[in-house]
C-alpha cells in the first residue's frame, strides 16, 4: 500500500500530492481525467486506474474535489463502500457545515474515520510555512494523522471535534475575501479612471496591513462582547463616506454596484437606530433573516 491517496488533481489537489511526494511519502493519485496525473506520475506518484482502486490503495485518503456532491456520489458507488472500512477520509473540498456533518456521519456508518478541513493557501504555497490548514474531527484521529498533514501546511491547526466547524470558518473567511476582492478591484477601477497605476494602489494598501490586522481583531472583540458604543468611527460617518464613494464611481463612469450594495446595508443599520455605533454594528441587521 502507498502512504496516502489524493483524489482530485486540479491545481490544489495536484499541489497536495506534490507536497506529500516532497515529504518522502508514497502517493497514489486519481482523477476522473487521467491526463491530469501525468506530471505526478513522472514525479513518482502511482496512478490508480479507478476510484475504488484509489481508495483501497492507502490507509489515508485525501479528497480535494470541487465540492461535496461529487465526493458523496463517488464514495457511494458500487465497489467503493466496502473498501472504506478502516480508512481515514480527509475531506478538503469546498462545502458547507451541513454537508461536512452529513458526510462525516455517513463515513462513520461505513467504518471509516473522518476529518474535515479547510485550506487557507494558494496552490503555490502548499507544503510551505505560509500555508494554513484547519482540521476538525476526533482529536485522537487528528493526532494520528498530524505528521502526514503537516507536510501540507506549516500552519496546520486543529480546531476541535465538531465536524462542521472547518467549513464554518472557511465560509466566514470567504465572506471577508469576497468583499476584499471586489472592493480592491473597485478601487483599482477608480485609480484607472483617474490615470493612476493600480499597482501603486496595491502597494499603498499593503502598507496599511498593520492597521487592517488590528481592525480585524478589534471587530472580532466588539462583536463577541456586543460592545458597539465606544466608536472612533460611526455607522453615520461610514454611511456618508460610502454614499460619496458611490457618487464618485458614477462620476467616473464605472460600475457602482458594490458601493451601492454597501450603502444599502449601512442605510438599513441607520434606519434600525444604530447610527452612533461602531461600523461592525451592521452585524445586527445582517443577523436578520
Amino acid at each position: 500500500m502507498s502512504d496516502v491517496t489524493v483524489i482530485g488533481l486540479g491545481e490544489m489537489g495536484s499541489a497536495l500530492a506534490r507536497a506529500f511526494l516532497a515529504g518522502g511519502k508514497s502517493v497514489t493519485v486519481w482523477n476522473r481525467t487521467p491526463a491530469k496525473a501525468a506530471s505526478l506520475e513522472r514525479s513518482g506518484a502511482i496512478r490508480a486506474s479507478n476510484f475504488a482502486e484509489a481508495i483501497a490503495a492507502s490507509p489515508t485518503v485525501v479528497i480535494c474535489l470541487s465540492d461535496y456532491k461529487p465526493t458523496s456520489g463517488m464514495l457511494s458507488e458500487n465497489g467503493v463502500v466496502e473498501k472504506l472500512d478502516g480508512r481515514l477520509i480527509v475531506q478538503l473540498s469546498s462545502g458547507t457545515p451541513r454537508q461536512a456533518r452529513a458526510l462525516g456521519a455517513w463515513a462513520a456508518s461505513h467504518g471509516a474515520s473522518y476529518l474535515d478541513g479547510a485550506i487557507g493557501a494558494w496552490p503555490r504555497q502548499i507544503g510551505g510555512p505560509e500555508a494554513g490548514l484547519l482540521i476538525v474531527g476526533d482529536e485522537d484521529v487528528f493526532a494520528s494523522a498530524e505528521p502526514l498533514l503537516k507536510l501540507l501546511a506549516g500552519g496546520l491547526s486543529y480546531m476541535g471535534p465538531d465536524i462542521g466547524h472547518a467549513k464554518t470558518l472557511s465560509n466566514a473567511g470567504l465572506a471577508y475575501f469576497a468583499a476584499h476582492w471586489i472592493g480592491f478591484s473597485h478601487g483599482a477601477a477608480i485609480c484607472e479612471a483617474e490615470g493612476l497605476d493600480p499597482a501603486m494602489f496595491g502597494e499603498m494598501m499593503a502598507g496599511m496591513a498593520p492597521f487592517f490586522s488590528e481592525d480585524l481583531r478589534h471587530m472580532g472583540r466588539v462583536i463577541a462582547e456586543d460592545r458597539f458604543g465606544d466608536a472612533e468611527a460611526t455607522i453615520r460617518i461610514v454611511s456618508s463616506d460610502v454614499d460619496l464613494l458611490a457618487e464618485a464611481s458614477r462620476d467616473l463612469g464605472i460600475g457602482a454596484e458594490f458601493p451601492n450594495f454597501a450603502a444599502g446595508i449601512f442605510q438599513r443599520a441607520k434606519n434600525a437606530g444604530f447610527s452612533s455605533e461602531e461600523p461592525g454594528a451592521v452585524i445586527k441587521v445582517l443577523r436578520e433573516v
